[in-house]
């Protein structure tokens, strides 16, 4: 029995638990009757070489195509519970068995959630069925803005980590900040505290108007928390560029080129944003656009928080050209001694760069006591 509610339908769990039974059903009986494999006739050269002729004549087909099971009977992610995605993602893999296709690149921390979602929106990813030899299948696209796999993603976690790693007491914030900017909140973080606070765009950039619109007021008076701060870092919401951006690299990332389509037209007439919106909404992407977009702004919270570290290291260099005892004696790191406490705690391992001076300042001034000691320890 369904009930529908605007876009969204409400799916009884009783007889969610019966579909999904049936789906899983059906998909053993897929796995328990593969497809033939395609005839093919290898020409002279390889003919006593079927492994190679296998895998230079056989066509791609989707893995839609090769079980005859359309990608539209999987329900949303959002409407499954329990154990229901694991029971499905379990009869898929049946089904790879009996293709003899492998994943090879899936992260085996991933939850079995979004590996569900995964699995079910690459549906239509083209394979070849090659019973002899078999095929890896990879789905990672080796960029973190497309990739399924999101941040469990192992492939592309060497990118982010050379072009976008951060220090480790900031990633924890990295999902509230992308929210808060996408919600049309400017965000602004104490990086010494890890403290954020929350502030309405339109409060900040017009009061009146705020206050005109809306219930909430601000005396002029009345100090902000982040105003209270010696420091802070401040990420605003995204300039209309910055969203198109977004959706254009979505559209450019789409298999399928029918919704390309529609999308490259609404991105170029008018009312881009609304339009591009109304198409995904009534769309089978809609969840991987979110996934895309979230993904997005996460990335672009890690490069503002890189930009401001790196500012930072670079005010300081540009302040002390190097570092000095009290004396106005240059120090050479190269020259304090190493206590073995450093050696096992997470701050020596730090890219911090404000955090690796502190401690290297530290190390110096005790460079001739017996005992080393430090209150900001904390061990592996």
């Amino acid at each position: 029995m369904k009930f529908i509610t605007g876009s969204y339908i409400y799916i009884n769990q009783h007889i969610m638990e019966k579909y999904i039974q049936q789906l899983i059903e059906d998909l053993q009986a897929v796995a328990k009757n593969p497809p033939k494999p395609s005839y093919i006739e290898p020409p002279p050269h390889l003919e006593d070489d079927t492994v190679i002729s296998e895998l230079a004549l056989v066509p791609f087909k989707t893995i839609e195509e090769l079980t005859g099971i359309k990608q539209e009977v999987f329900p949303e992610i959002n409407d499954l519970q329990g154990d229901q995605w694991e029971r499905v993602n379990q009869a898929i893999f049946k089904i790879f068995e009996s293709l003899n296709i492998e994943l090879i690149d899936a992260p085996p921390e991933m939850p079995p959630e979004w590996l569900y979602e995964v699995l079910t929106t690459n549906w239509q990813h083209p394979v070849q069925y090659l019973p002899s030899s078999g095929m890896d299948l990879e789905l990672c696209t080796g960029d973190p803005m497309t990739c399924p796999y999101g941040d469990y993603c192992d492939c592309c976690g060497e990118w982010e980590e050379i072009e976008d790693a951060i220090p480790e007491r900031f990633e924890k914030l990295i999902t509230e900040i992308a929210d808060s900017i996408d919600a049309g909140l400017i965000c602004y973080l104490n990086p010494e505290t890890l403290e954020m606070e929350d502030i309405p765009q339109m409060l900040m950039n017009d009061p009146e108007e705020f206050e005109a619109i809306t219930t909430g007021t601000h005396q002029e008076d009345e100090e902000f928390q982040h105003e209270k701060w010696d420091e802070y870092y401040k990420f605003e919401p995204l300039e209309s560029h910055e969203s198109f951006q977004i959706m254009e690299s979505f559209a450019d990332s789409l298999k399928n080129e029918s919704l390309q389509n529609q999308l490259y037209y609404a991105l170029n007439h008018s009312r881009p944003f609304a339009n591009f919106k109304a198409i995904i909404q009534n769309s089978k992407e809609r969840q991987n656009w979110f996934n895309f977009k979230k993904e997005f702004l996460k990335q672009h919270v890690r490069r503002l928080i890189r930009d401001e570290i790196n500012k930072i290291a670079s005010d300081l260099s540009d302040e002390i050209n190097g570092l000095f005892n009290d004396d106005g004696i240059k120090i050479d790191p190269e020259t304090v001694p190493l206590p073995s406490l450093c050696i096992i705690c997470k701050h020596y391992y730090t890219d911090d760069p404000e955090e690796n001076i502190l401690c290297l300042l530290n190390r110096h001034d005790q460079r001739d006591e017996e005992d080393f000691k430090c209150g900001s320890f904390e061990k592996i």
